[in-house]
């Protein structure tokens, strides 16, 4: 049996999601999990190292920052070293820009090799010049010690290439979710039609790109509601956009949700709208296609290899609020469109499963480690 390390200071959103996601599926007779991961993004990711001490797993806590700060990045990368030489893990798998940074030091110092896993390296995002070329000049000092690096867009597997990482050591690895049962399609053509937001109010997923678009889908069709489901940094703005006409009382803001309740509160919607700036690969659009909901989206990062525009969902350029009005406008007026691109949503699950995701994993594991792709059945 090989143990893993997990290593994570990103613990929200999709990254948390992953994360939880792929150590409860990895096949326990192969692999044991244990896992170090920062507590300062979101306090109810406590619940999740609950359920894995539950469950017998070896958690440490490690007071890792997402920002820059190099004291406090020695203080996490000494205790992820210590972590490592206790654990003795035969790989290291790390997720997220600060957490691949960490681990791929430690484990040159432990000398175990190290899998990292971006979810949109750090350059990607909306950053200056200068930030763009430290995080680059980090990624390239960091290809060395990095066994292989799993990409979970497109976009993430060009970038590692152009970064100097050899094919043979980049695989794209997609985000997969587990089947639920959602029920039959419904398209409604009603006076009540709403438009969802589900995600972090951030700047990254742009809600504030929506609010724009939804001032002038607003003044074509006064009856459509928009229904945020989330937090963040820029609620408050949004909240005091909102009470401003034309959108004065069409915005609701629902607050956070809990992951497993997201399906069913989709299946509320008429459409999933995410306006993001930059992405990895998106969970929420696969929980819309589960939903049997219509989606339009920004055309970036990972989105371009779940959504064919007109197929499955509608693309958009990013940062054009005009464009994603034109878009909404178009799905609102066409129960028909809506349908079709509902159905094409639920085909492509078929390409997006956990258990695919997990056993891709699960090989370049064994890869790493130099074990036969039969290792669990021979044991």
């Amino acid at each position: 049996m090989k143990t893993v390390l997990q290593v994570l200071e990103a613990t929200e959103g999709g990254t948390r999601r992953h994360l939880r996601d792929l150590v409860g599926a990895l096949d326990p007779s192969e692999f044991r999990c244990a896992l170090a991961v920062a507590c300062r993004r979101d306090p109810d990711f406590q619940n999740d190292l609950m359920a894995w001490r539950a469950r017998g797993l070896d958690v440490t806590e490690l007071a890792m920052q997402r920002g820059l700060s190099p004291l406090a990045d020695l203080a996490a990368l000494t205790g992820l070293v210590r972590c490592v030489r206790r654990v003795r893990p035969d790989l290291i798998h790390a997720h997220s820009a600060k957490a691949g940074a960490l681990a791929r030091a430690a484990g040159c110092f432990c000398r175990v090799p190290v899998v990292y896993t971006p979810h949109a390296f750090p350059f990607l995002m909306a950053c200056g010049p200068r930030q763009r070329g430290f995080y680059r000049w980090v990624e390239r000092l960091a290809c060395r010690k990095t066994a292989t690096i799993i990409a979970v867009s497109s976009e993430e597997e060009t970038a590692a290439l152009a970064l100097g990482y050899p094919p043979e050591r980049v695989v794209r690895i997609p985000n997969g979710v587990a089947p639920v049962e959602a029920g039959e399609i419904i398209i409604r053509d009603t006076a009540s039609l709403r438009i969802g937001f589900m995600g972090r109010l951030a700047y990254q997923k742009g809600p504030d790109l929506l609010l724009e678009a939804m001032c002038e889908v607003a003044v074509r069709l006064p009856h459509v509601q928009t229904v945020f489901y989330g937090d963040g940094a820029m609620a408050a703005e949004l909240r005091a956009r909102a009470e401003q006409t034309p959108l004065a009382g069409r915005v609701k803001f629902a607050g956070p949700s809990a992951q497993s309740d997201a399906v069913k509160l989709l299946r509320e919607m008429d459409i999933a709208v995410l306006p993001s700036r930059w992405e990895g690969c998106p969970y929420v659009l696969l929980e819309a296609f589960q939903a049997g909901v219509p989606v339009v989206a920004a055309e970036v990062g990972g989105v371009t290899d779940l959504v064919r525009n007109g197929e499955n969902g509608l693309c958009v350029p990013p940062e054009d609020p005009t464009a994603l009005g034109d878009a909404l406008l178009t799905l609102l007026r066409n129960a028909d469109l809506r349908r079709k691109l509902a159905e094409g949503g639920r085909a492509t699950l078929a390409s997006f499963t956990l258990e695919q995701m997990v056993s891709r994993v699960e090989q370049v594991y064994r890869d790493v480690c130099g074990a036969p792709p039969n290792a669990a059945a021979a044991r």
